[in-house]
C-alpha cells in the first residue's frame, strides 16, 4: 500500500513538473521552482531512499514509530501543500521576469558602488566578529545555549540573539561585493571566505542562502531562464562534496584554527545515504501527525506565528520571555523527544489545522514569495529591484524547511538590512538635479535615435497636439 503511494505521490510531482515547466513563466527564480525542488528533494526523492534503506535513526532518536495511517497522511498532505503552492504561486505571477538593458546595470553599479563599500566598511567587522564568537561558542559545545525542559528548545542565557545572529549580514555583503565585481573569477574569493567563516559555524544555510542569491542576480542580469545541464550537474556535484565536507558541524574548520570541538552527537552514528536529519522532514512530519490531534487533542491554530511579536526582545532583557510562541495549547515534547525538528511548510500547517491548515500555510507563503516576484520582477523592474528580489527570494529554501513566519521575519534583518541601508547611503549620495537632468534628456535620446521620417511623424503629431519638439 505504502509502496503503491510512494508511486503515486512521484507521478503527481512528475506531472506537477511538467505542467509547471509548460507553463509561460517557469524559470528558476520562479517561487514555484523553489518549492519544487524542495517538495522533490525531501517529499519525493528521500522517502524513496528511506524505503529502500529502511531508515530508523530519527525514529529511534524521537522515540516514537508512525502507524501507515500517520504516513499515509503525511504523503497526502504534502502533495496537498505542492498543488497549493504552485497553482497560487502561477497565479499571482503568470510572467518571466521583465529583462533589462545592460547599461541599467552598469548605471546601478557606479550609483551603488560607495554605498556599498561603506556598509561593507561599516557591517562586516560587525559580522565577523560575531561569526568568530560563534565559532568559540560551536567549540564549546554552545556553553551559552540551555535546552528548555518543557519545549526542548534551546534558548540564549548569556549572549544577545541580536550579536549572534549579526554574522548572518556577512551573506548579503558577499552578495553584493559579487554583484558590484560583475561575478568576475577574482570576485569569488569574496565567496571563498565567506564559506570558511560561516563553515567555521557549523552552519550551512546562509551558505546555500548566498550561492542562491548571486545565482539568481546573474541569471537576471544576463537574461536566462534556467542554468545549463553542466553547471546543474556541477552543482548536484558540489552539494554532494558539500555534505560530506560538512557532517561535522564545522570542527575540521575549527581544528586548523586551533579550536578543535566535538562533532555533532549524530555523526558518532553510522548512517545511511540522507539518513542524516538535515533532510529528515518527512519522519518530523510524521511525528507531528503522530502527535497532533492524536495525542494533543488539539491543534494550535496558528499560534505559533505570535513568536514574531516576542522574538525581537533579547532575552537578557526580559527574563521571563516565553520559550517559542506566547499562546501555546501543547508541547510536541510530552510525546517523544524532537530534537533539532524543523515543521516544514505543510508540517506547521497540520499542526495548526490539519488538511485545511496545510493548504493555508502553502497558501499564504506562496502568496509572499510570487507577490515579491511581481512587484520586483515585473514592469517597474530595476536593478535594485532585482537585487531585493534575489535577497528574498533566497530565503526561500530555510523557510519550506521550518515552515514558519517566525523564521522569515528573523532573517529579515540581517539578510534585506544591510541592502536597504544601502540604498539610503545612495540616495544620500546620489543628486536630485542629476536625476533631473537625466529625466529631461530622455526624450531628447529617444528623439535622436530615430530615423529621420520617424523624427517627421514625431514632430508632426507634436504639431497636432501643441507639444513642444525635444530640443537636443
Amino acid at each position: 500500500m505504502y509502496d503503491l503511494l510512494l508511486l503515486a505521490s512521484f507521478l503527481t510531482f512528475l506531472v506537477t513538473s511538467v505542467v509547471y515547466l509548460r507553463h509561460p513563466s517557469a524559470c528558476i527564480m520562479h517561487p514555484a521552482t523553489f518549492y519544487l525542488t524542495f517538495h522533490g528533494l525531501v517529499f519525493v526523492f528521500r522517502p524513496i531512499v528511506a524505503r529502500i534503506y529502511d531508515f530508523s535513526f530519527v525514529y529511534r532518536v524521537y522515540d516514537f514509530q508512525p502507524s501507515m495511517s500517520d504516513k499515509i497522511t503525511v504523503i497526502l498532505a504534502t502533495n496537498l501543500a505542492m498543488i497549493v503552492f504552485v497553482a497560487t504561486s502561477l497565479y499571482v505571477a503568470p510572467r518571466l521576469p521583465v529583462a533589462l538593458e545592460q547599461d541599467r546595470f552598469e548605471s546601478a553599479r557606479a550609483a551603488m558602488k560607495r554605498p556599498i563599500l561603506m556598509v561593507f566598511a561599516i557591517l562586516a567587522p560587525l559580522a565577523i566578529w560575531s561569526q568568530l564568537g560563534n565559532w568559540q561558542r560551536q567549540a564549546d559545545n554552545y556553553g551559552s545555549m540551555v535546552r528548555d525542559l518543557s519545549t526542548g528548545a534551546a534558548i540564549n542565557t548569556d549572549a544577545v540573539g541580536w550579536f549572534t545572529d549579526a554574522a548572518l549580514i556577512l551573506a548579503p555583503i558577499t552578495v553584493l561585493l559579487v554583484w558590484l565585481a560583475r561575478y568576475r573569477w577574482w570576485s569569488w574569493a569574496f565567496f571563498a571566505v565567506f564559506v570558511i567563516l560561516q563553515g567555521g559555524g557549523g552552519t550551512r544555510g546562509p551558505i546555500i542562502y548566498t550561492a542562491i542569491a548571486i545565482g539568481i542576480l546573474a541569471l537576471l542580469e544576463y537574461r536566462r531562464r534556467w542554468v545549463d545541464w553542466r553547471a546543474a550537474a556541477l552543482a548536484l556535484l558540489a552539494i554532494l562534496a558539500f555534505n560530506q565536507i560538512v557532517l561535522d558541524r564545522g570542527a575540521s574548520l575549527r581544528g586548523l584554527a586551533g579550536q578543535a570541538g566535538e562533532a555533532d552527537y549524530a555523526n558518532n552514528i553510522e548512517l545511511r545515504p540522507f539518513e542524516g536529519m538535515d533532510f529528515a522532514n518527512l519522519e518530523y512530519f510524521e511525528y507531528i501527525v503522530y502527535a497532533v490531534p492524536q495525542r494533543t487533542g488539539t491543534y494550535d491554530y496558528f499560534a505559533s506565528n505570535l513568536q514574531i511579536f516576542t522574538e525581537p526582545v533579547p532575552r537578557v532583557i526580559w527574563k521571563d520571555k516565553p520559550v517559542g510562541s506566547p499562546v501555546q495549547f501543547f508541547s510536541l515534547w510530552d510525546y517523544g523527544t524532537p530534537i533539532g525538528m524543523t515543521g516544514s511548510l505543510p508540517g506547521q500547517g497540520w499542526m495548526a489545522l490539519g488538511y485545511p491548515g496545510v493548504a493555508i500555510q502553502a497558501l499564504v507563503f506562496a502568496l509572499l514569495y510570487s507577490t515579491a516576484f511581481l512587484l520586483l520582477l515585473g514592469p517597474r523592474a530595476t536593478p535594485a529591484r532585482q537585487i531585493l528580489y534575489a535577497l528574498i527570494a533566497a530565503t526561500a529554501i530555510h523557510v519550506f524547511r521550518d515552515g514558519t513566519l517566525v523564521t522569515l521575519a528573523r532573517q529579515m534583518p540581517f539578510y534585506i538590512g544591510p541592502f536597504v541601508l544601502v540604498l539610503a547611503l545612495k540616495r544620500v549620495f546620489t543628486s536630485p538635479a542629476l536625476d533631473r537632468t537625466a529625466d529631461s534628456q530622455a526624450p531628447v535620446a529617444e528623439f535622436l535615435a530615430q530615423s529621420p521620417g520617424e523624427r517627421r511623424r514625431m514632430l508632426a503629431a507634436q504639431s497636432r497636439h501643441g507639444k513642444q519638439t525635444p530640443k537636443p
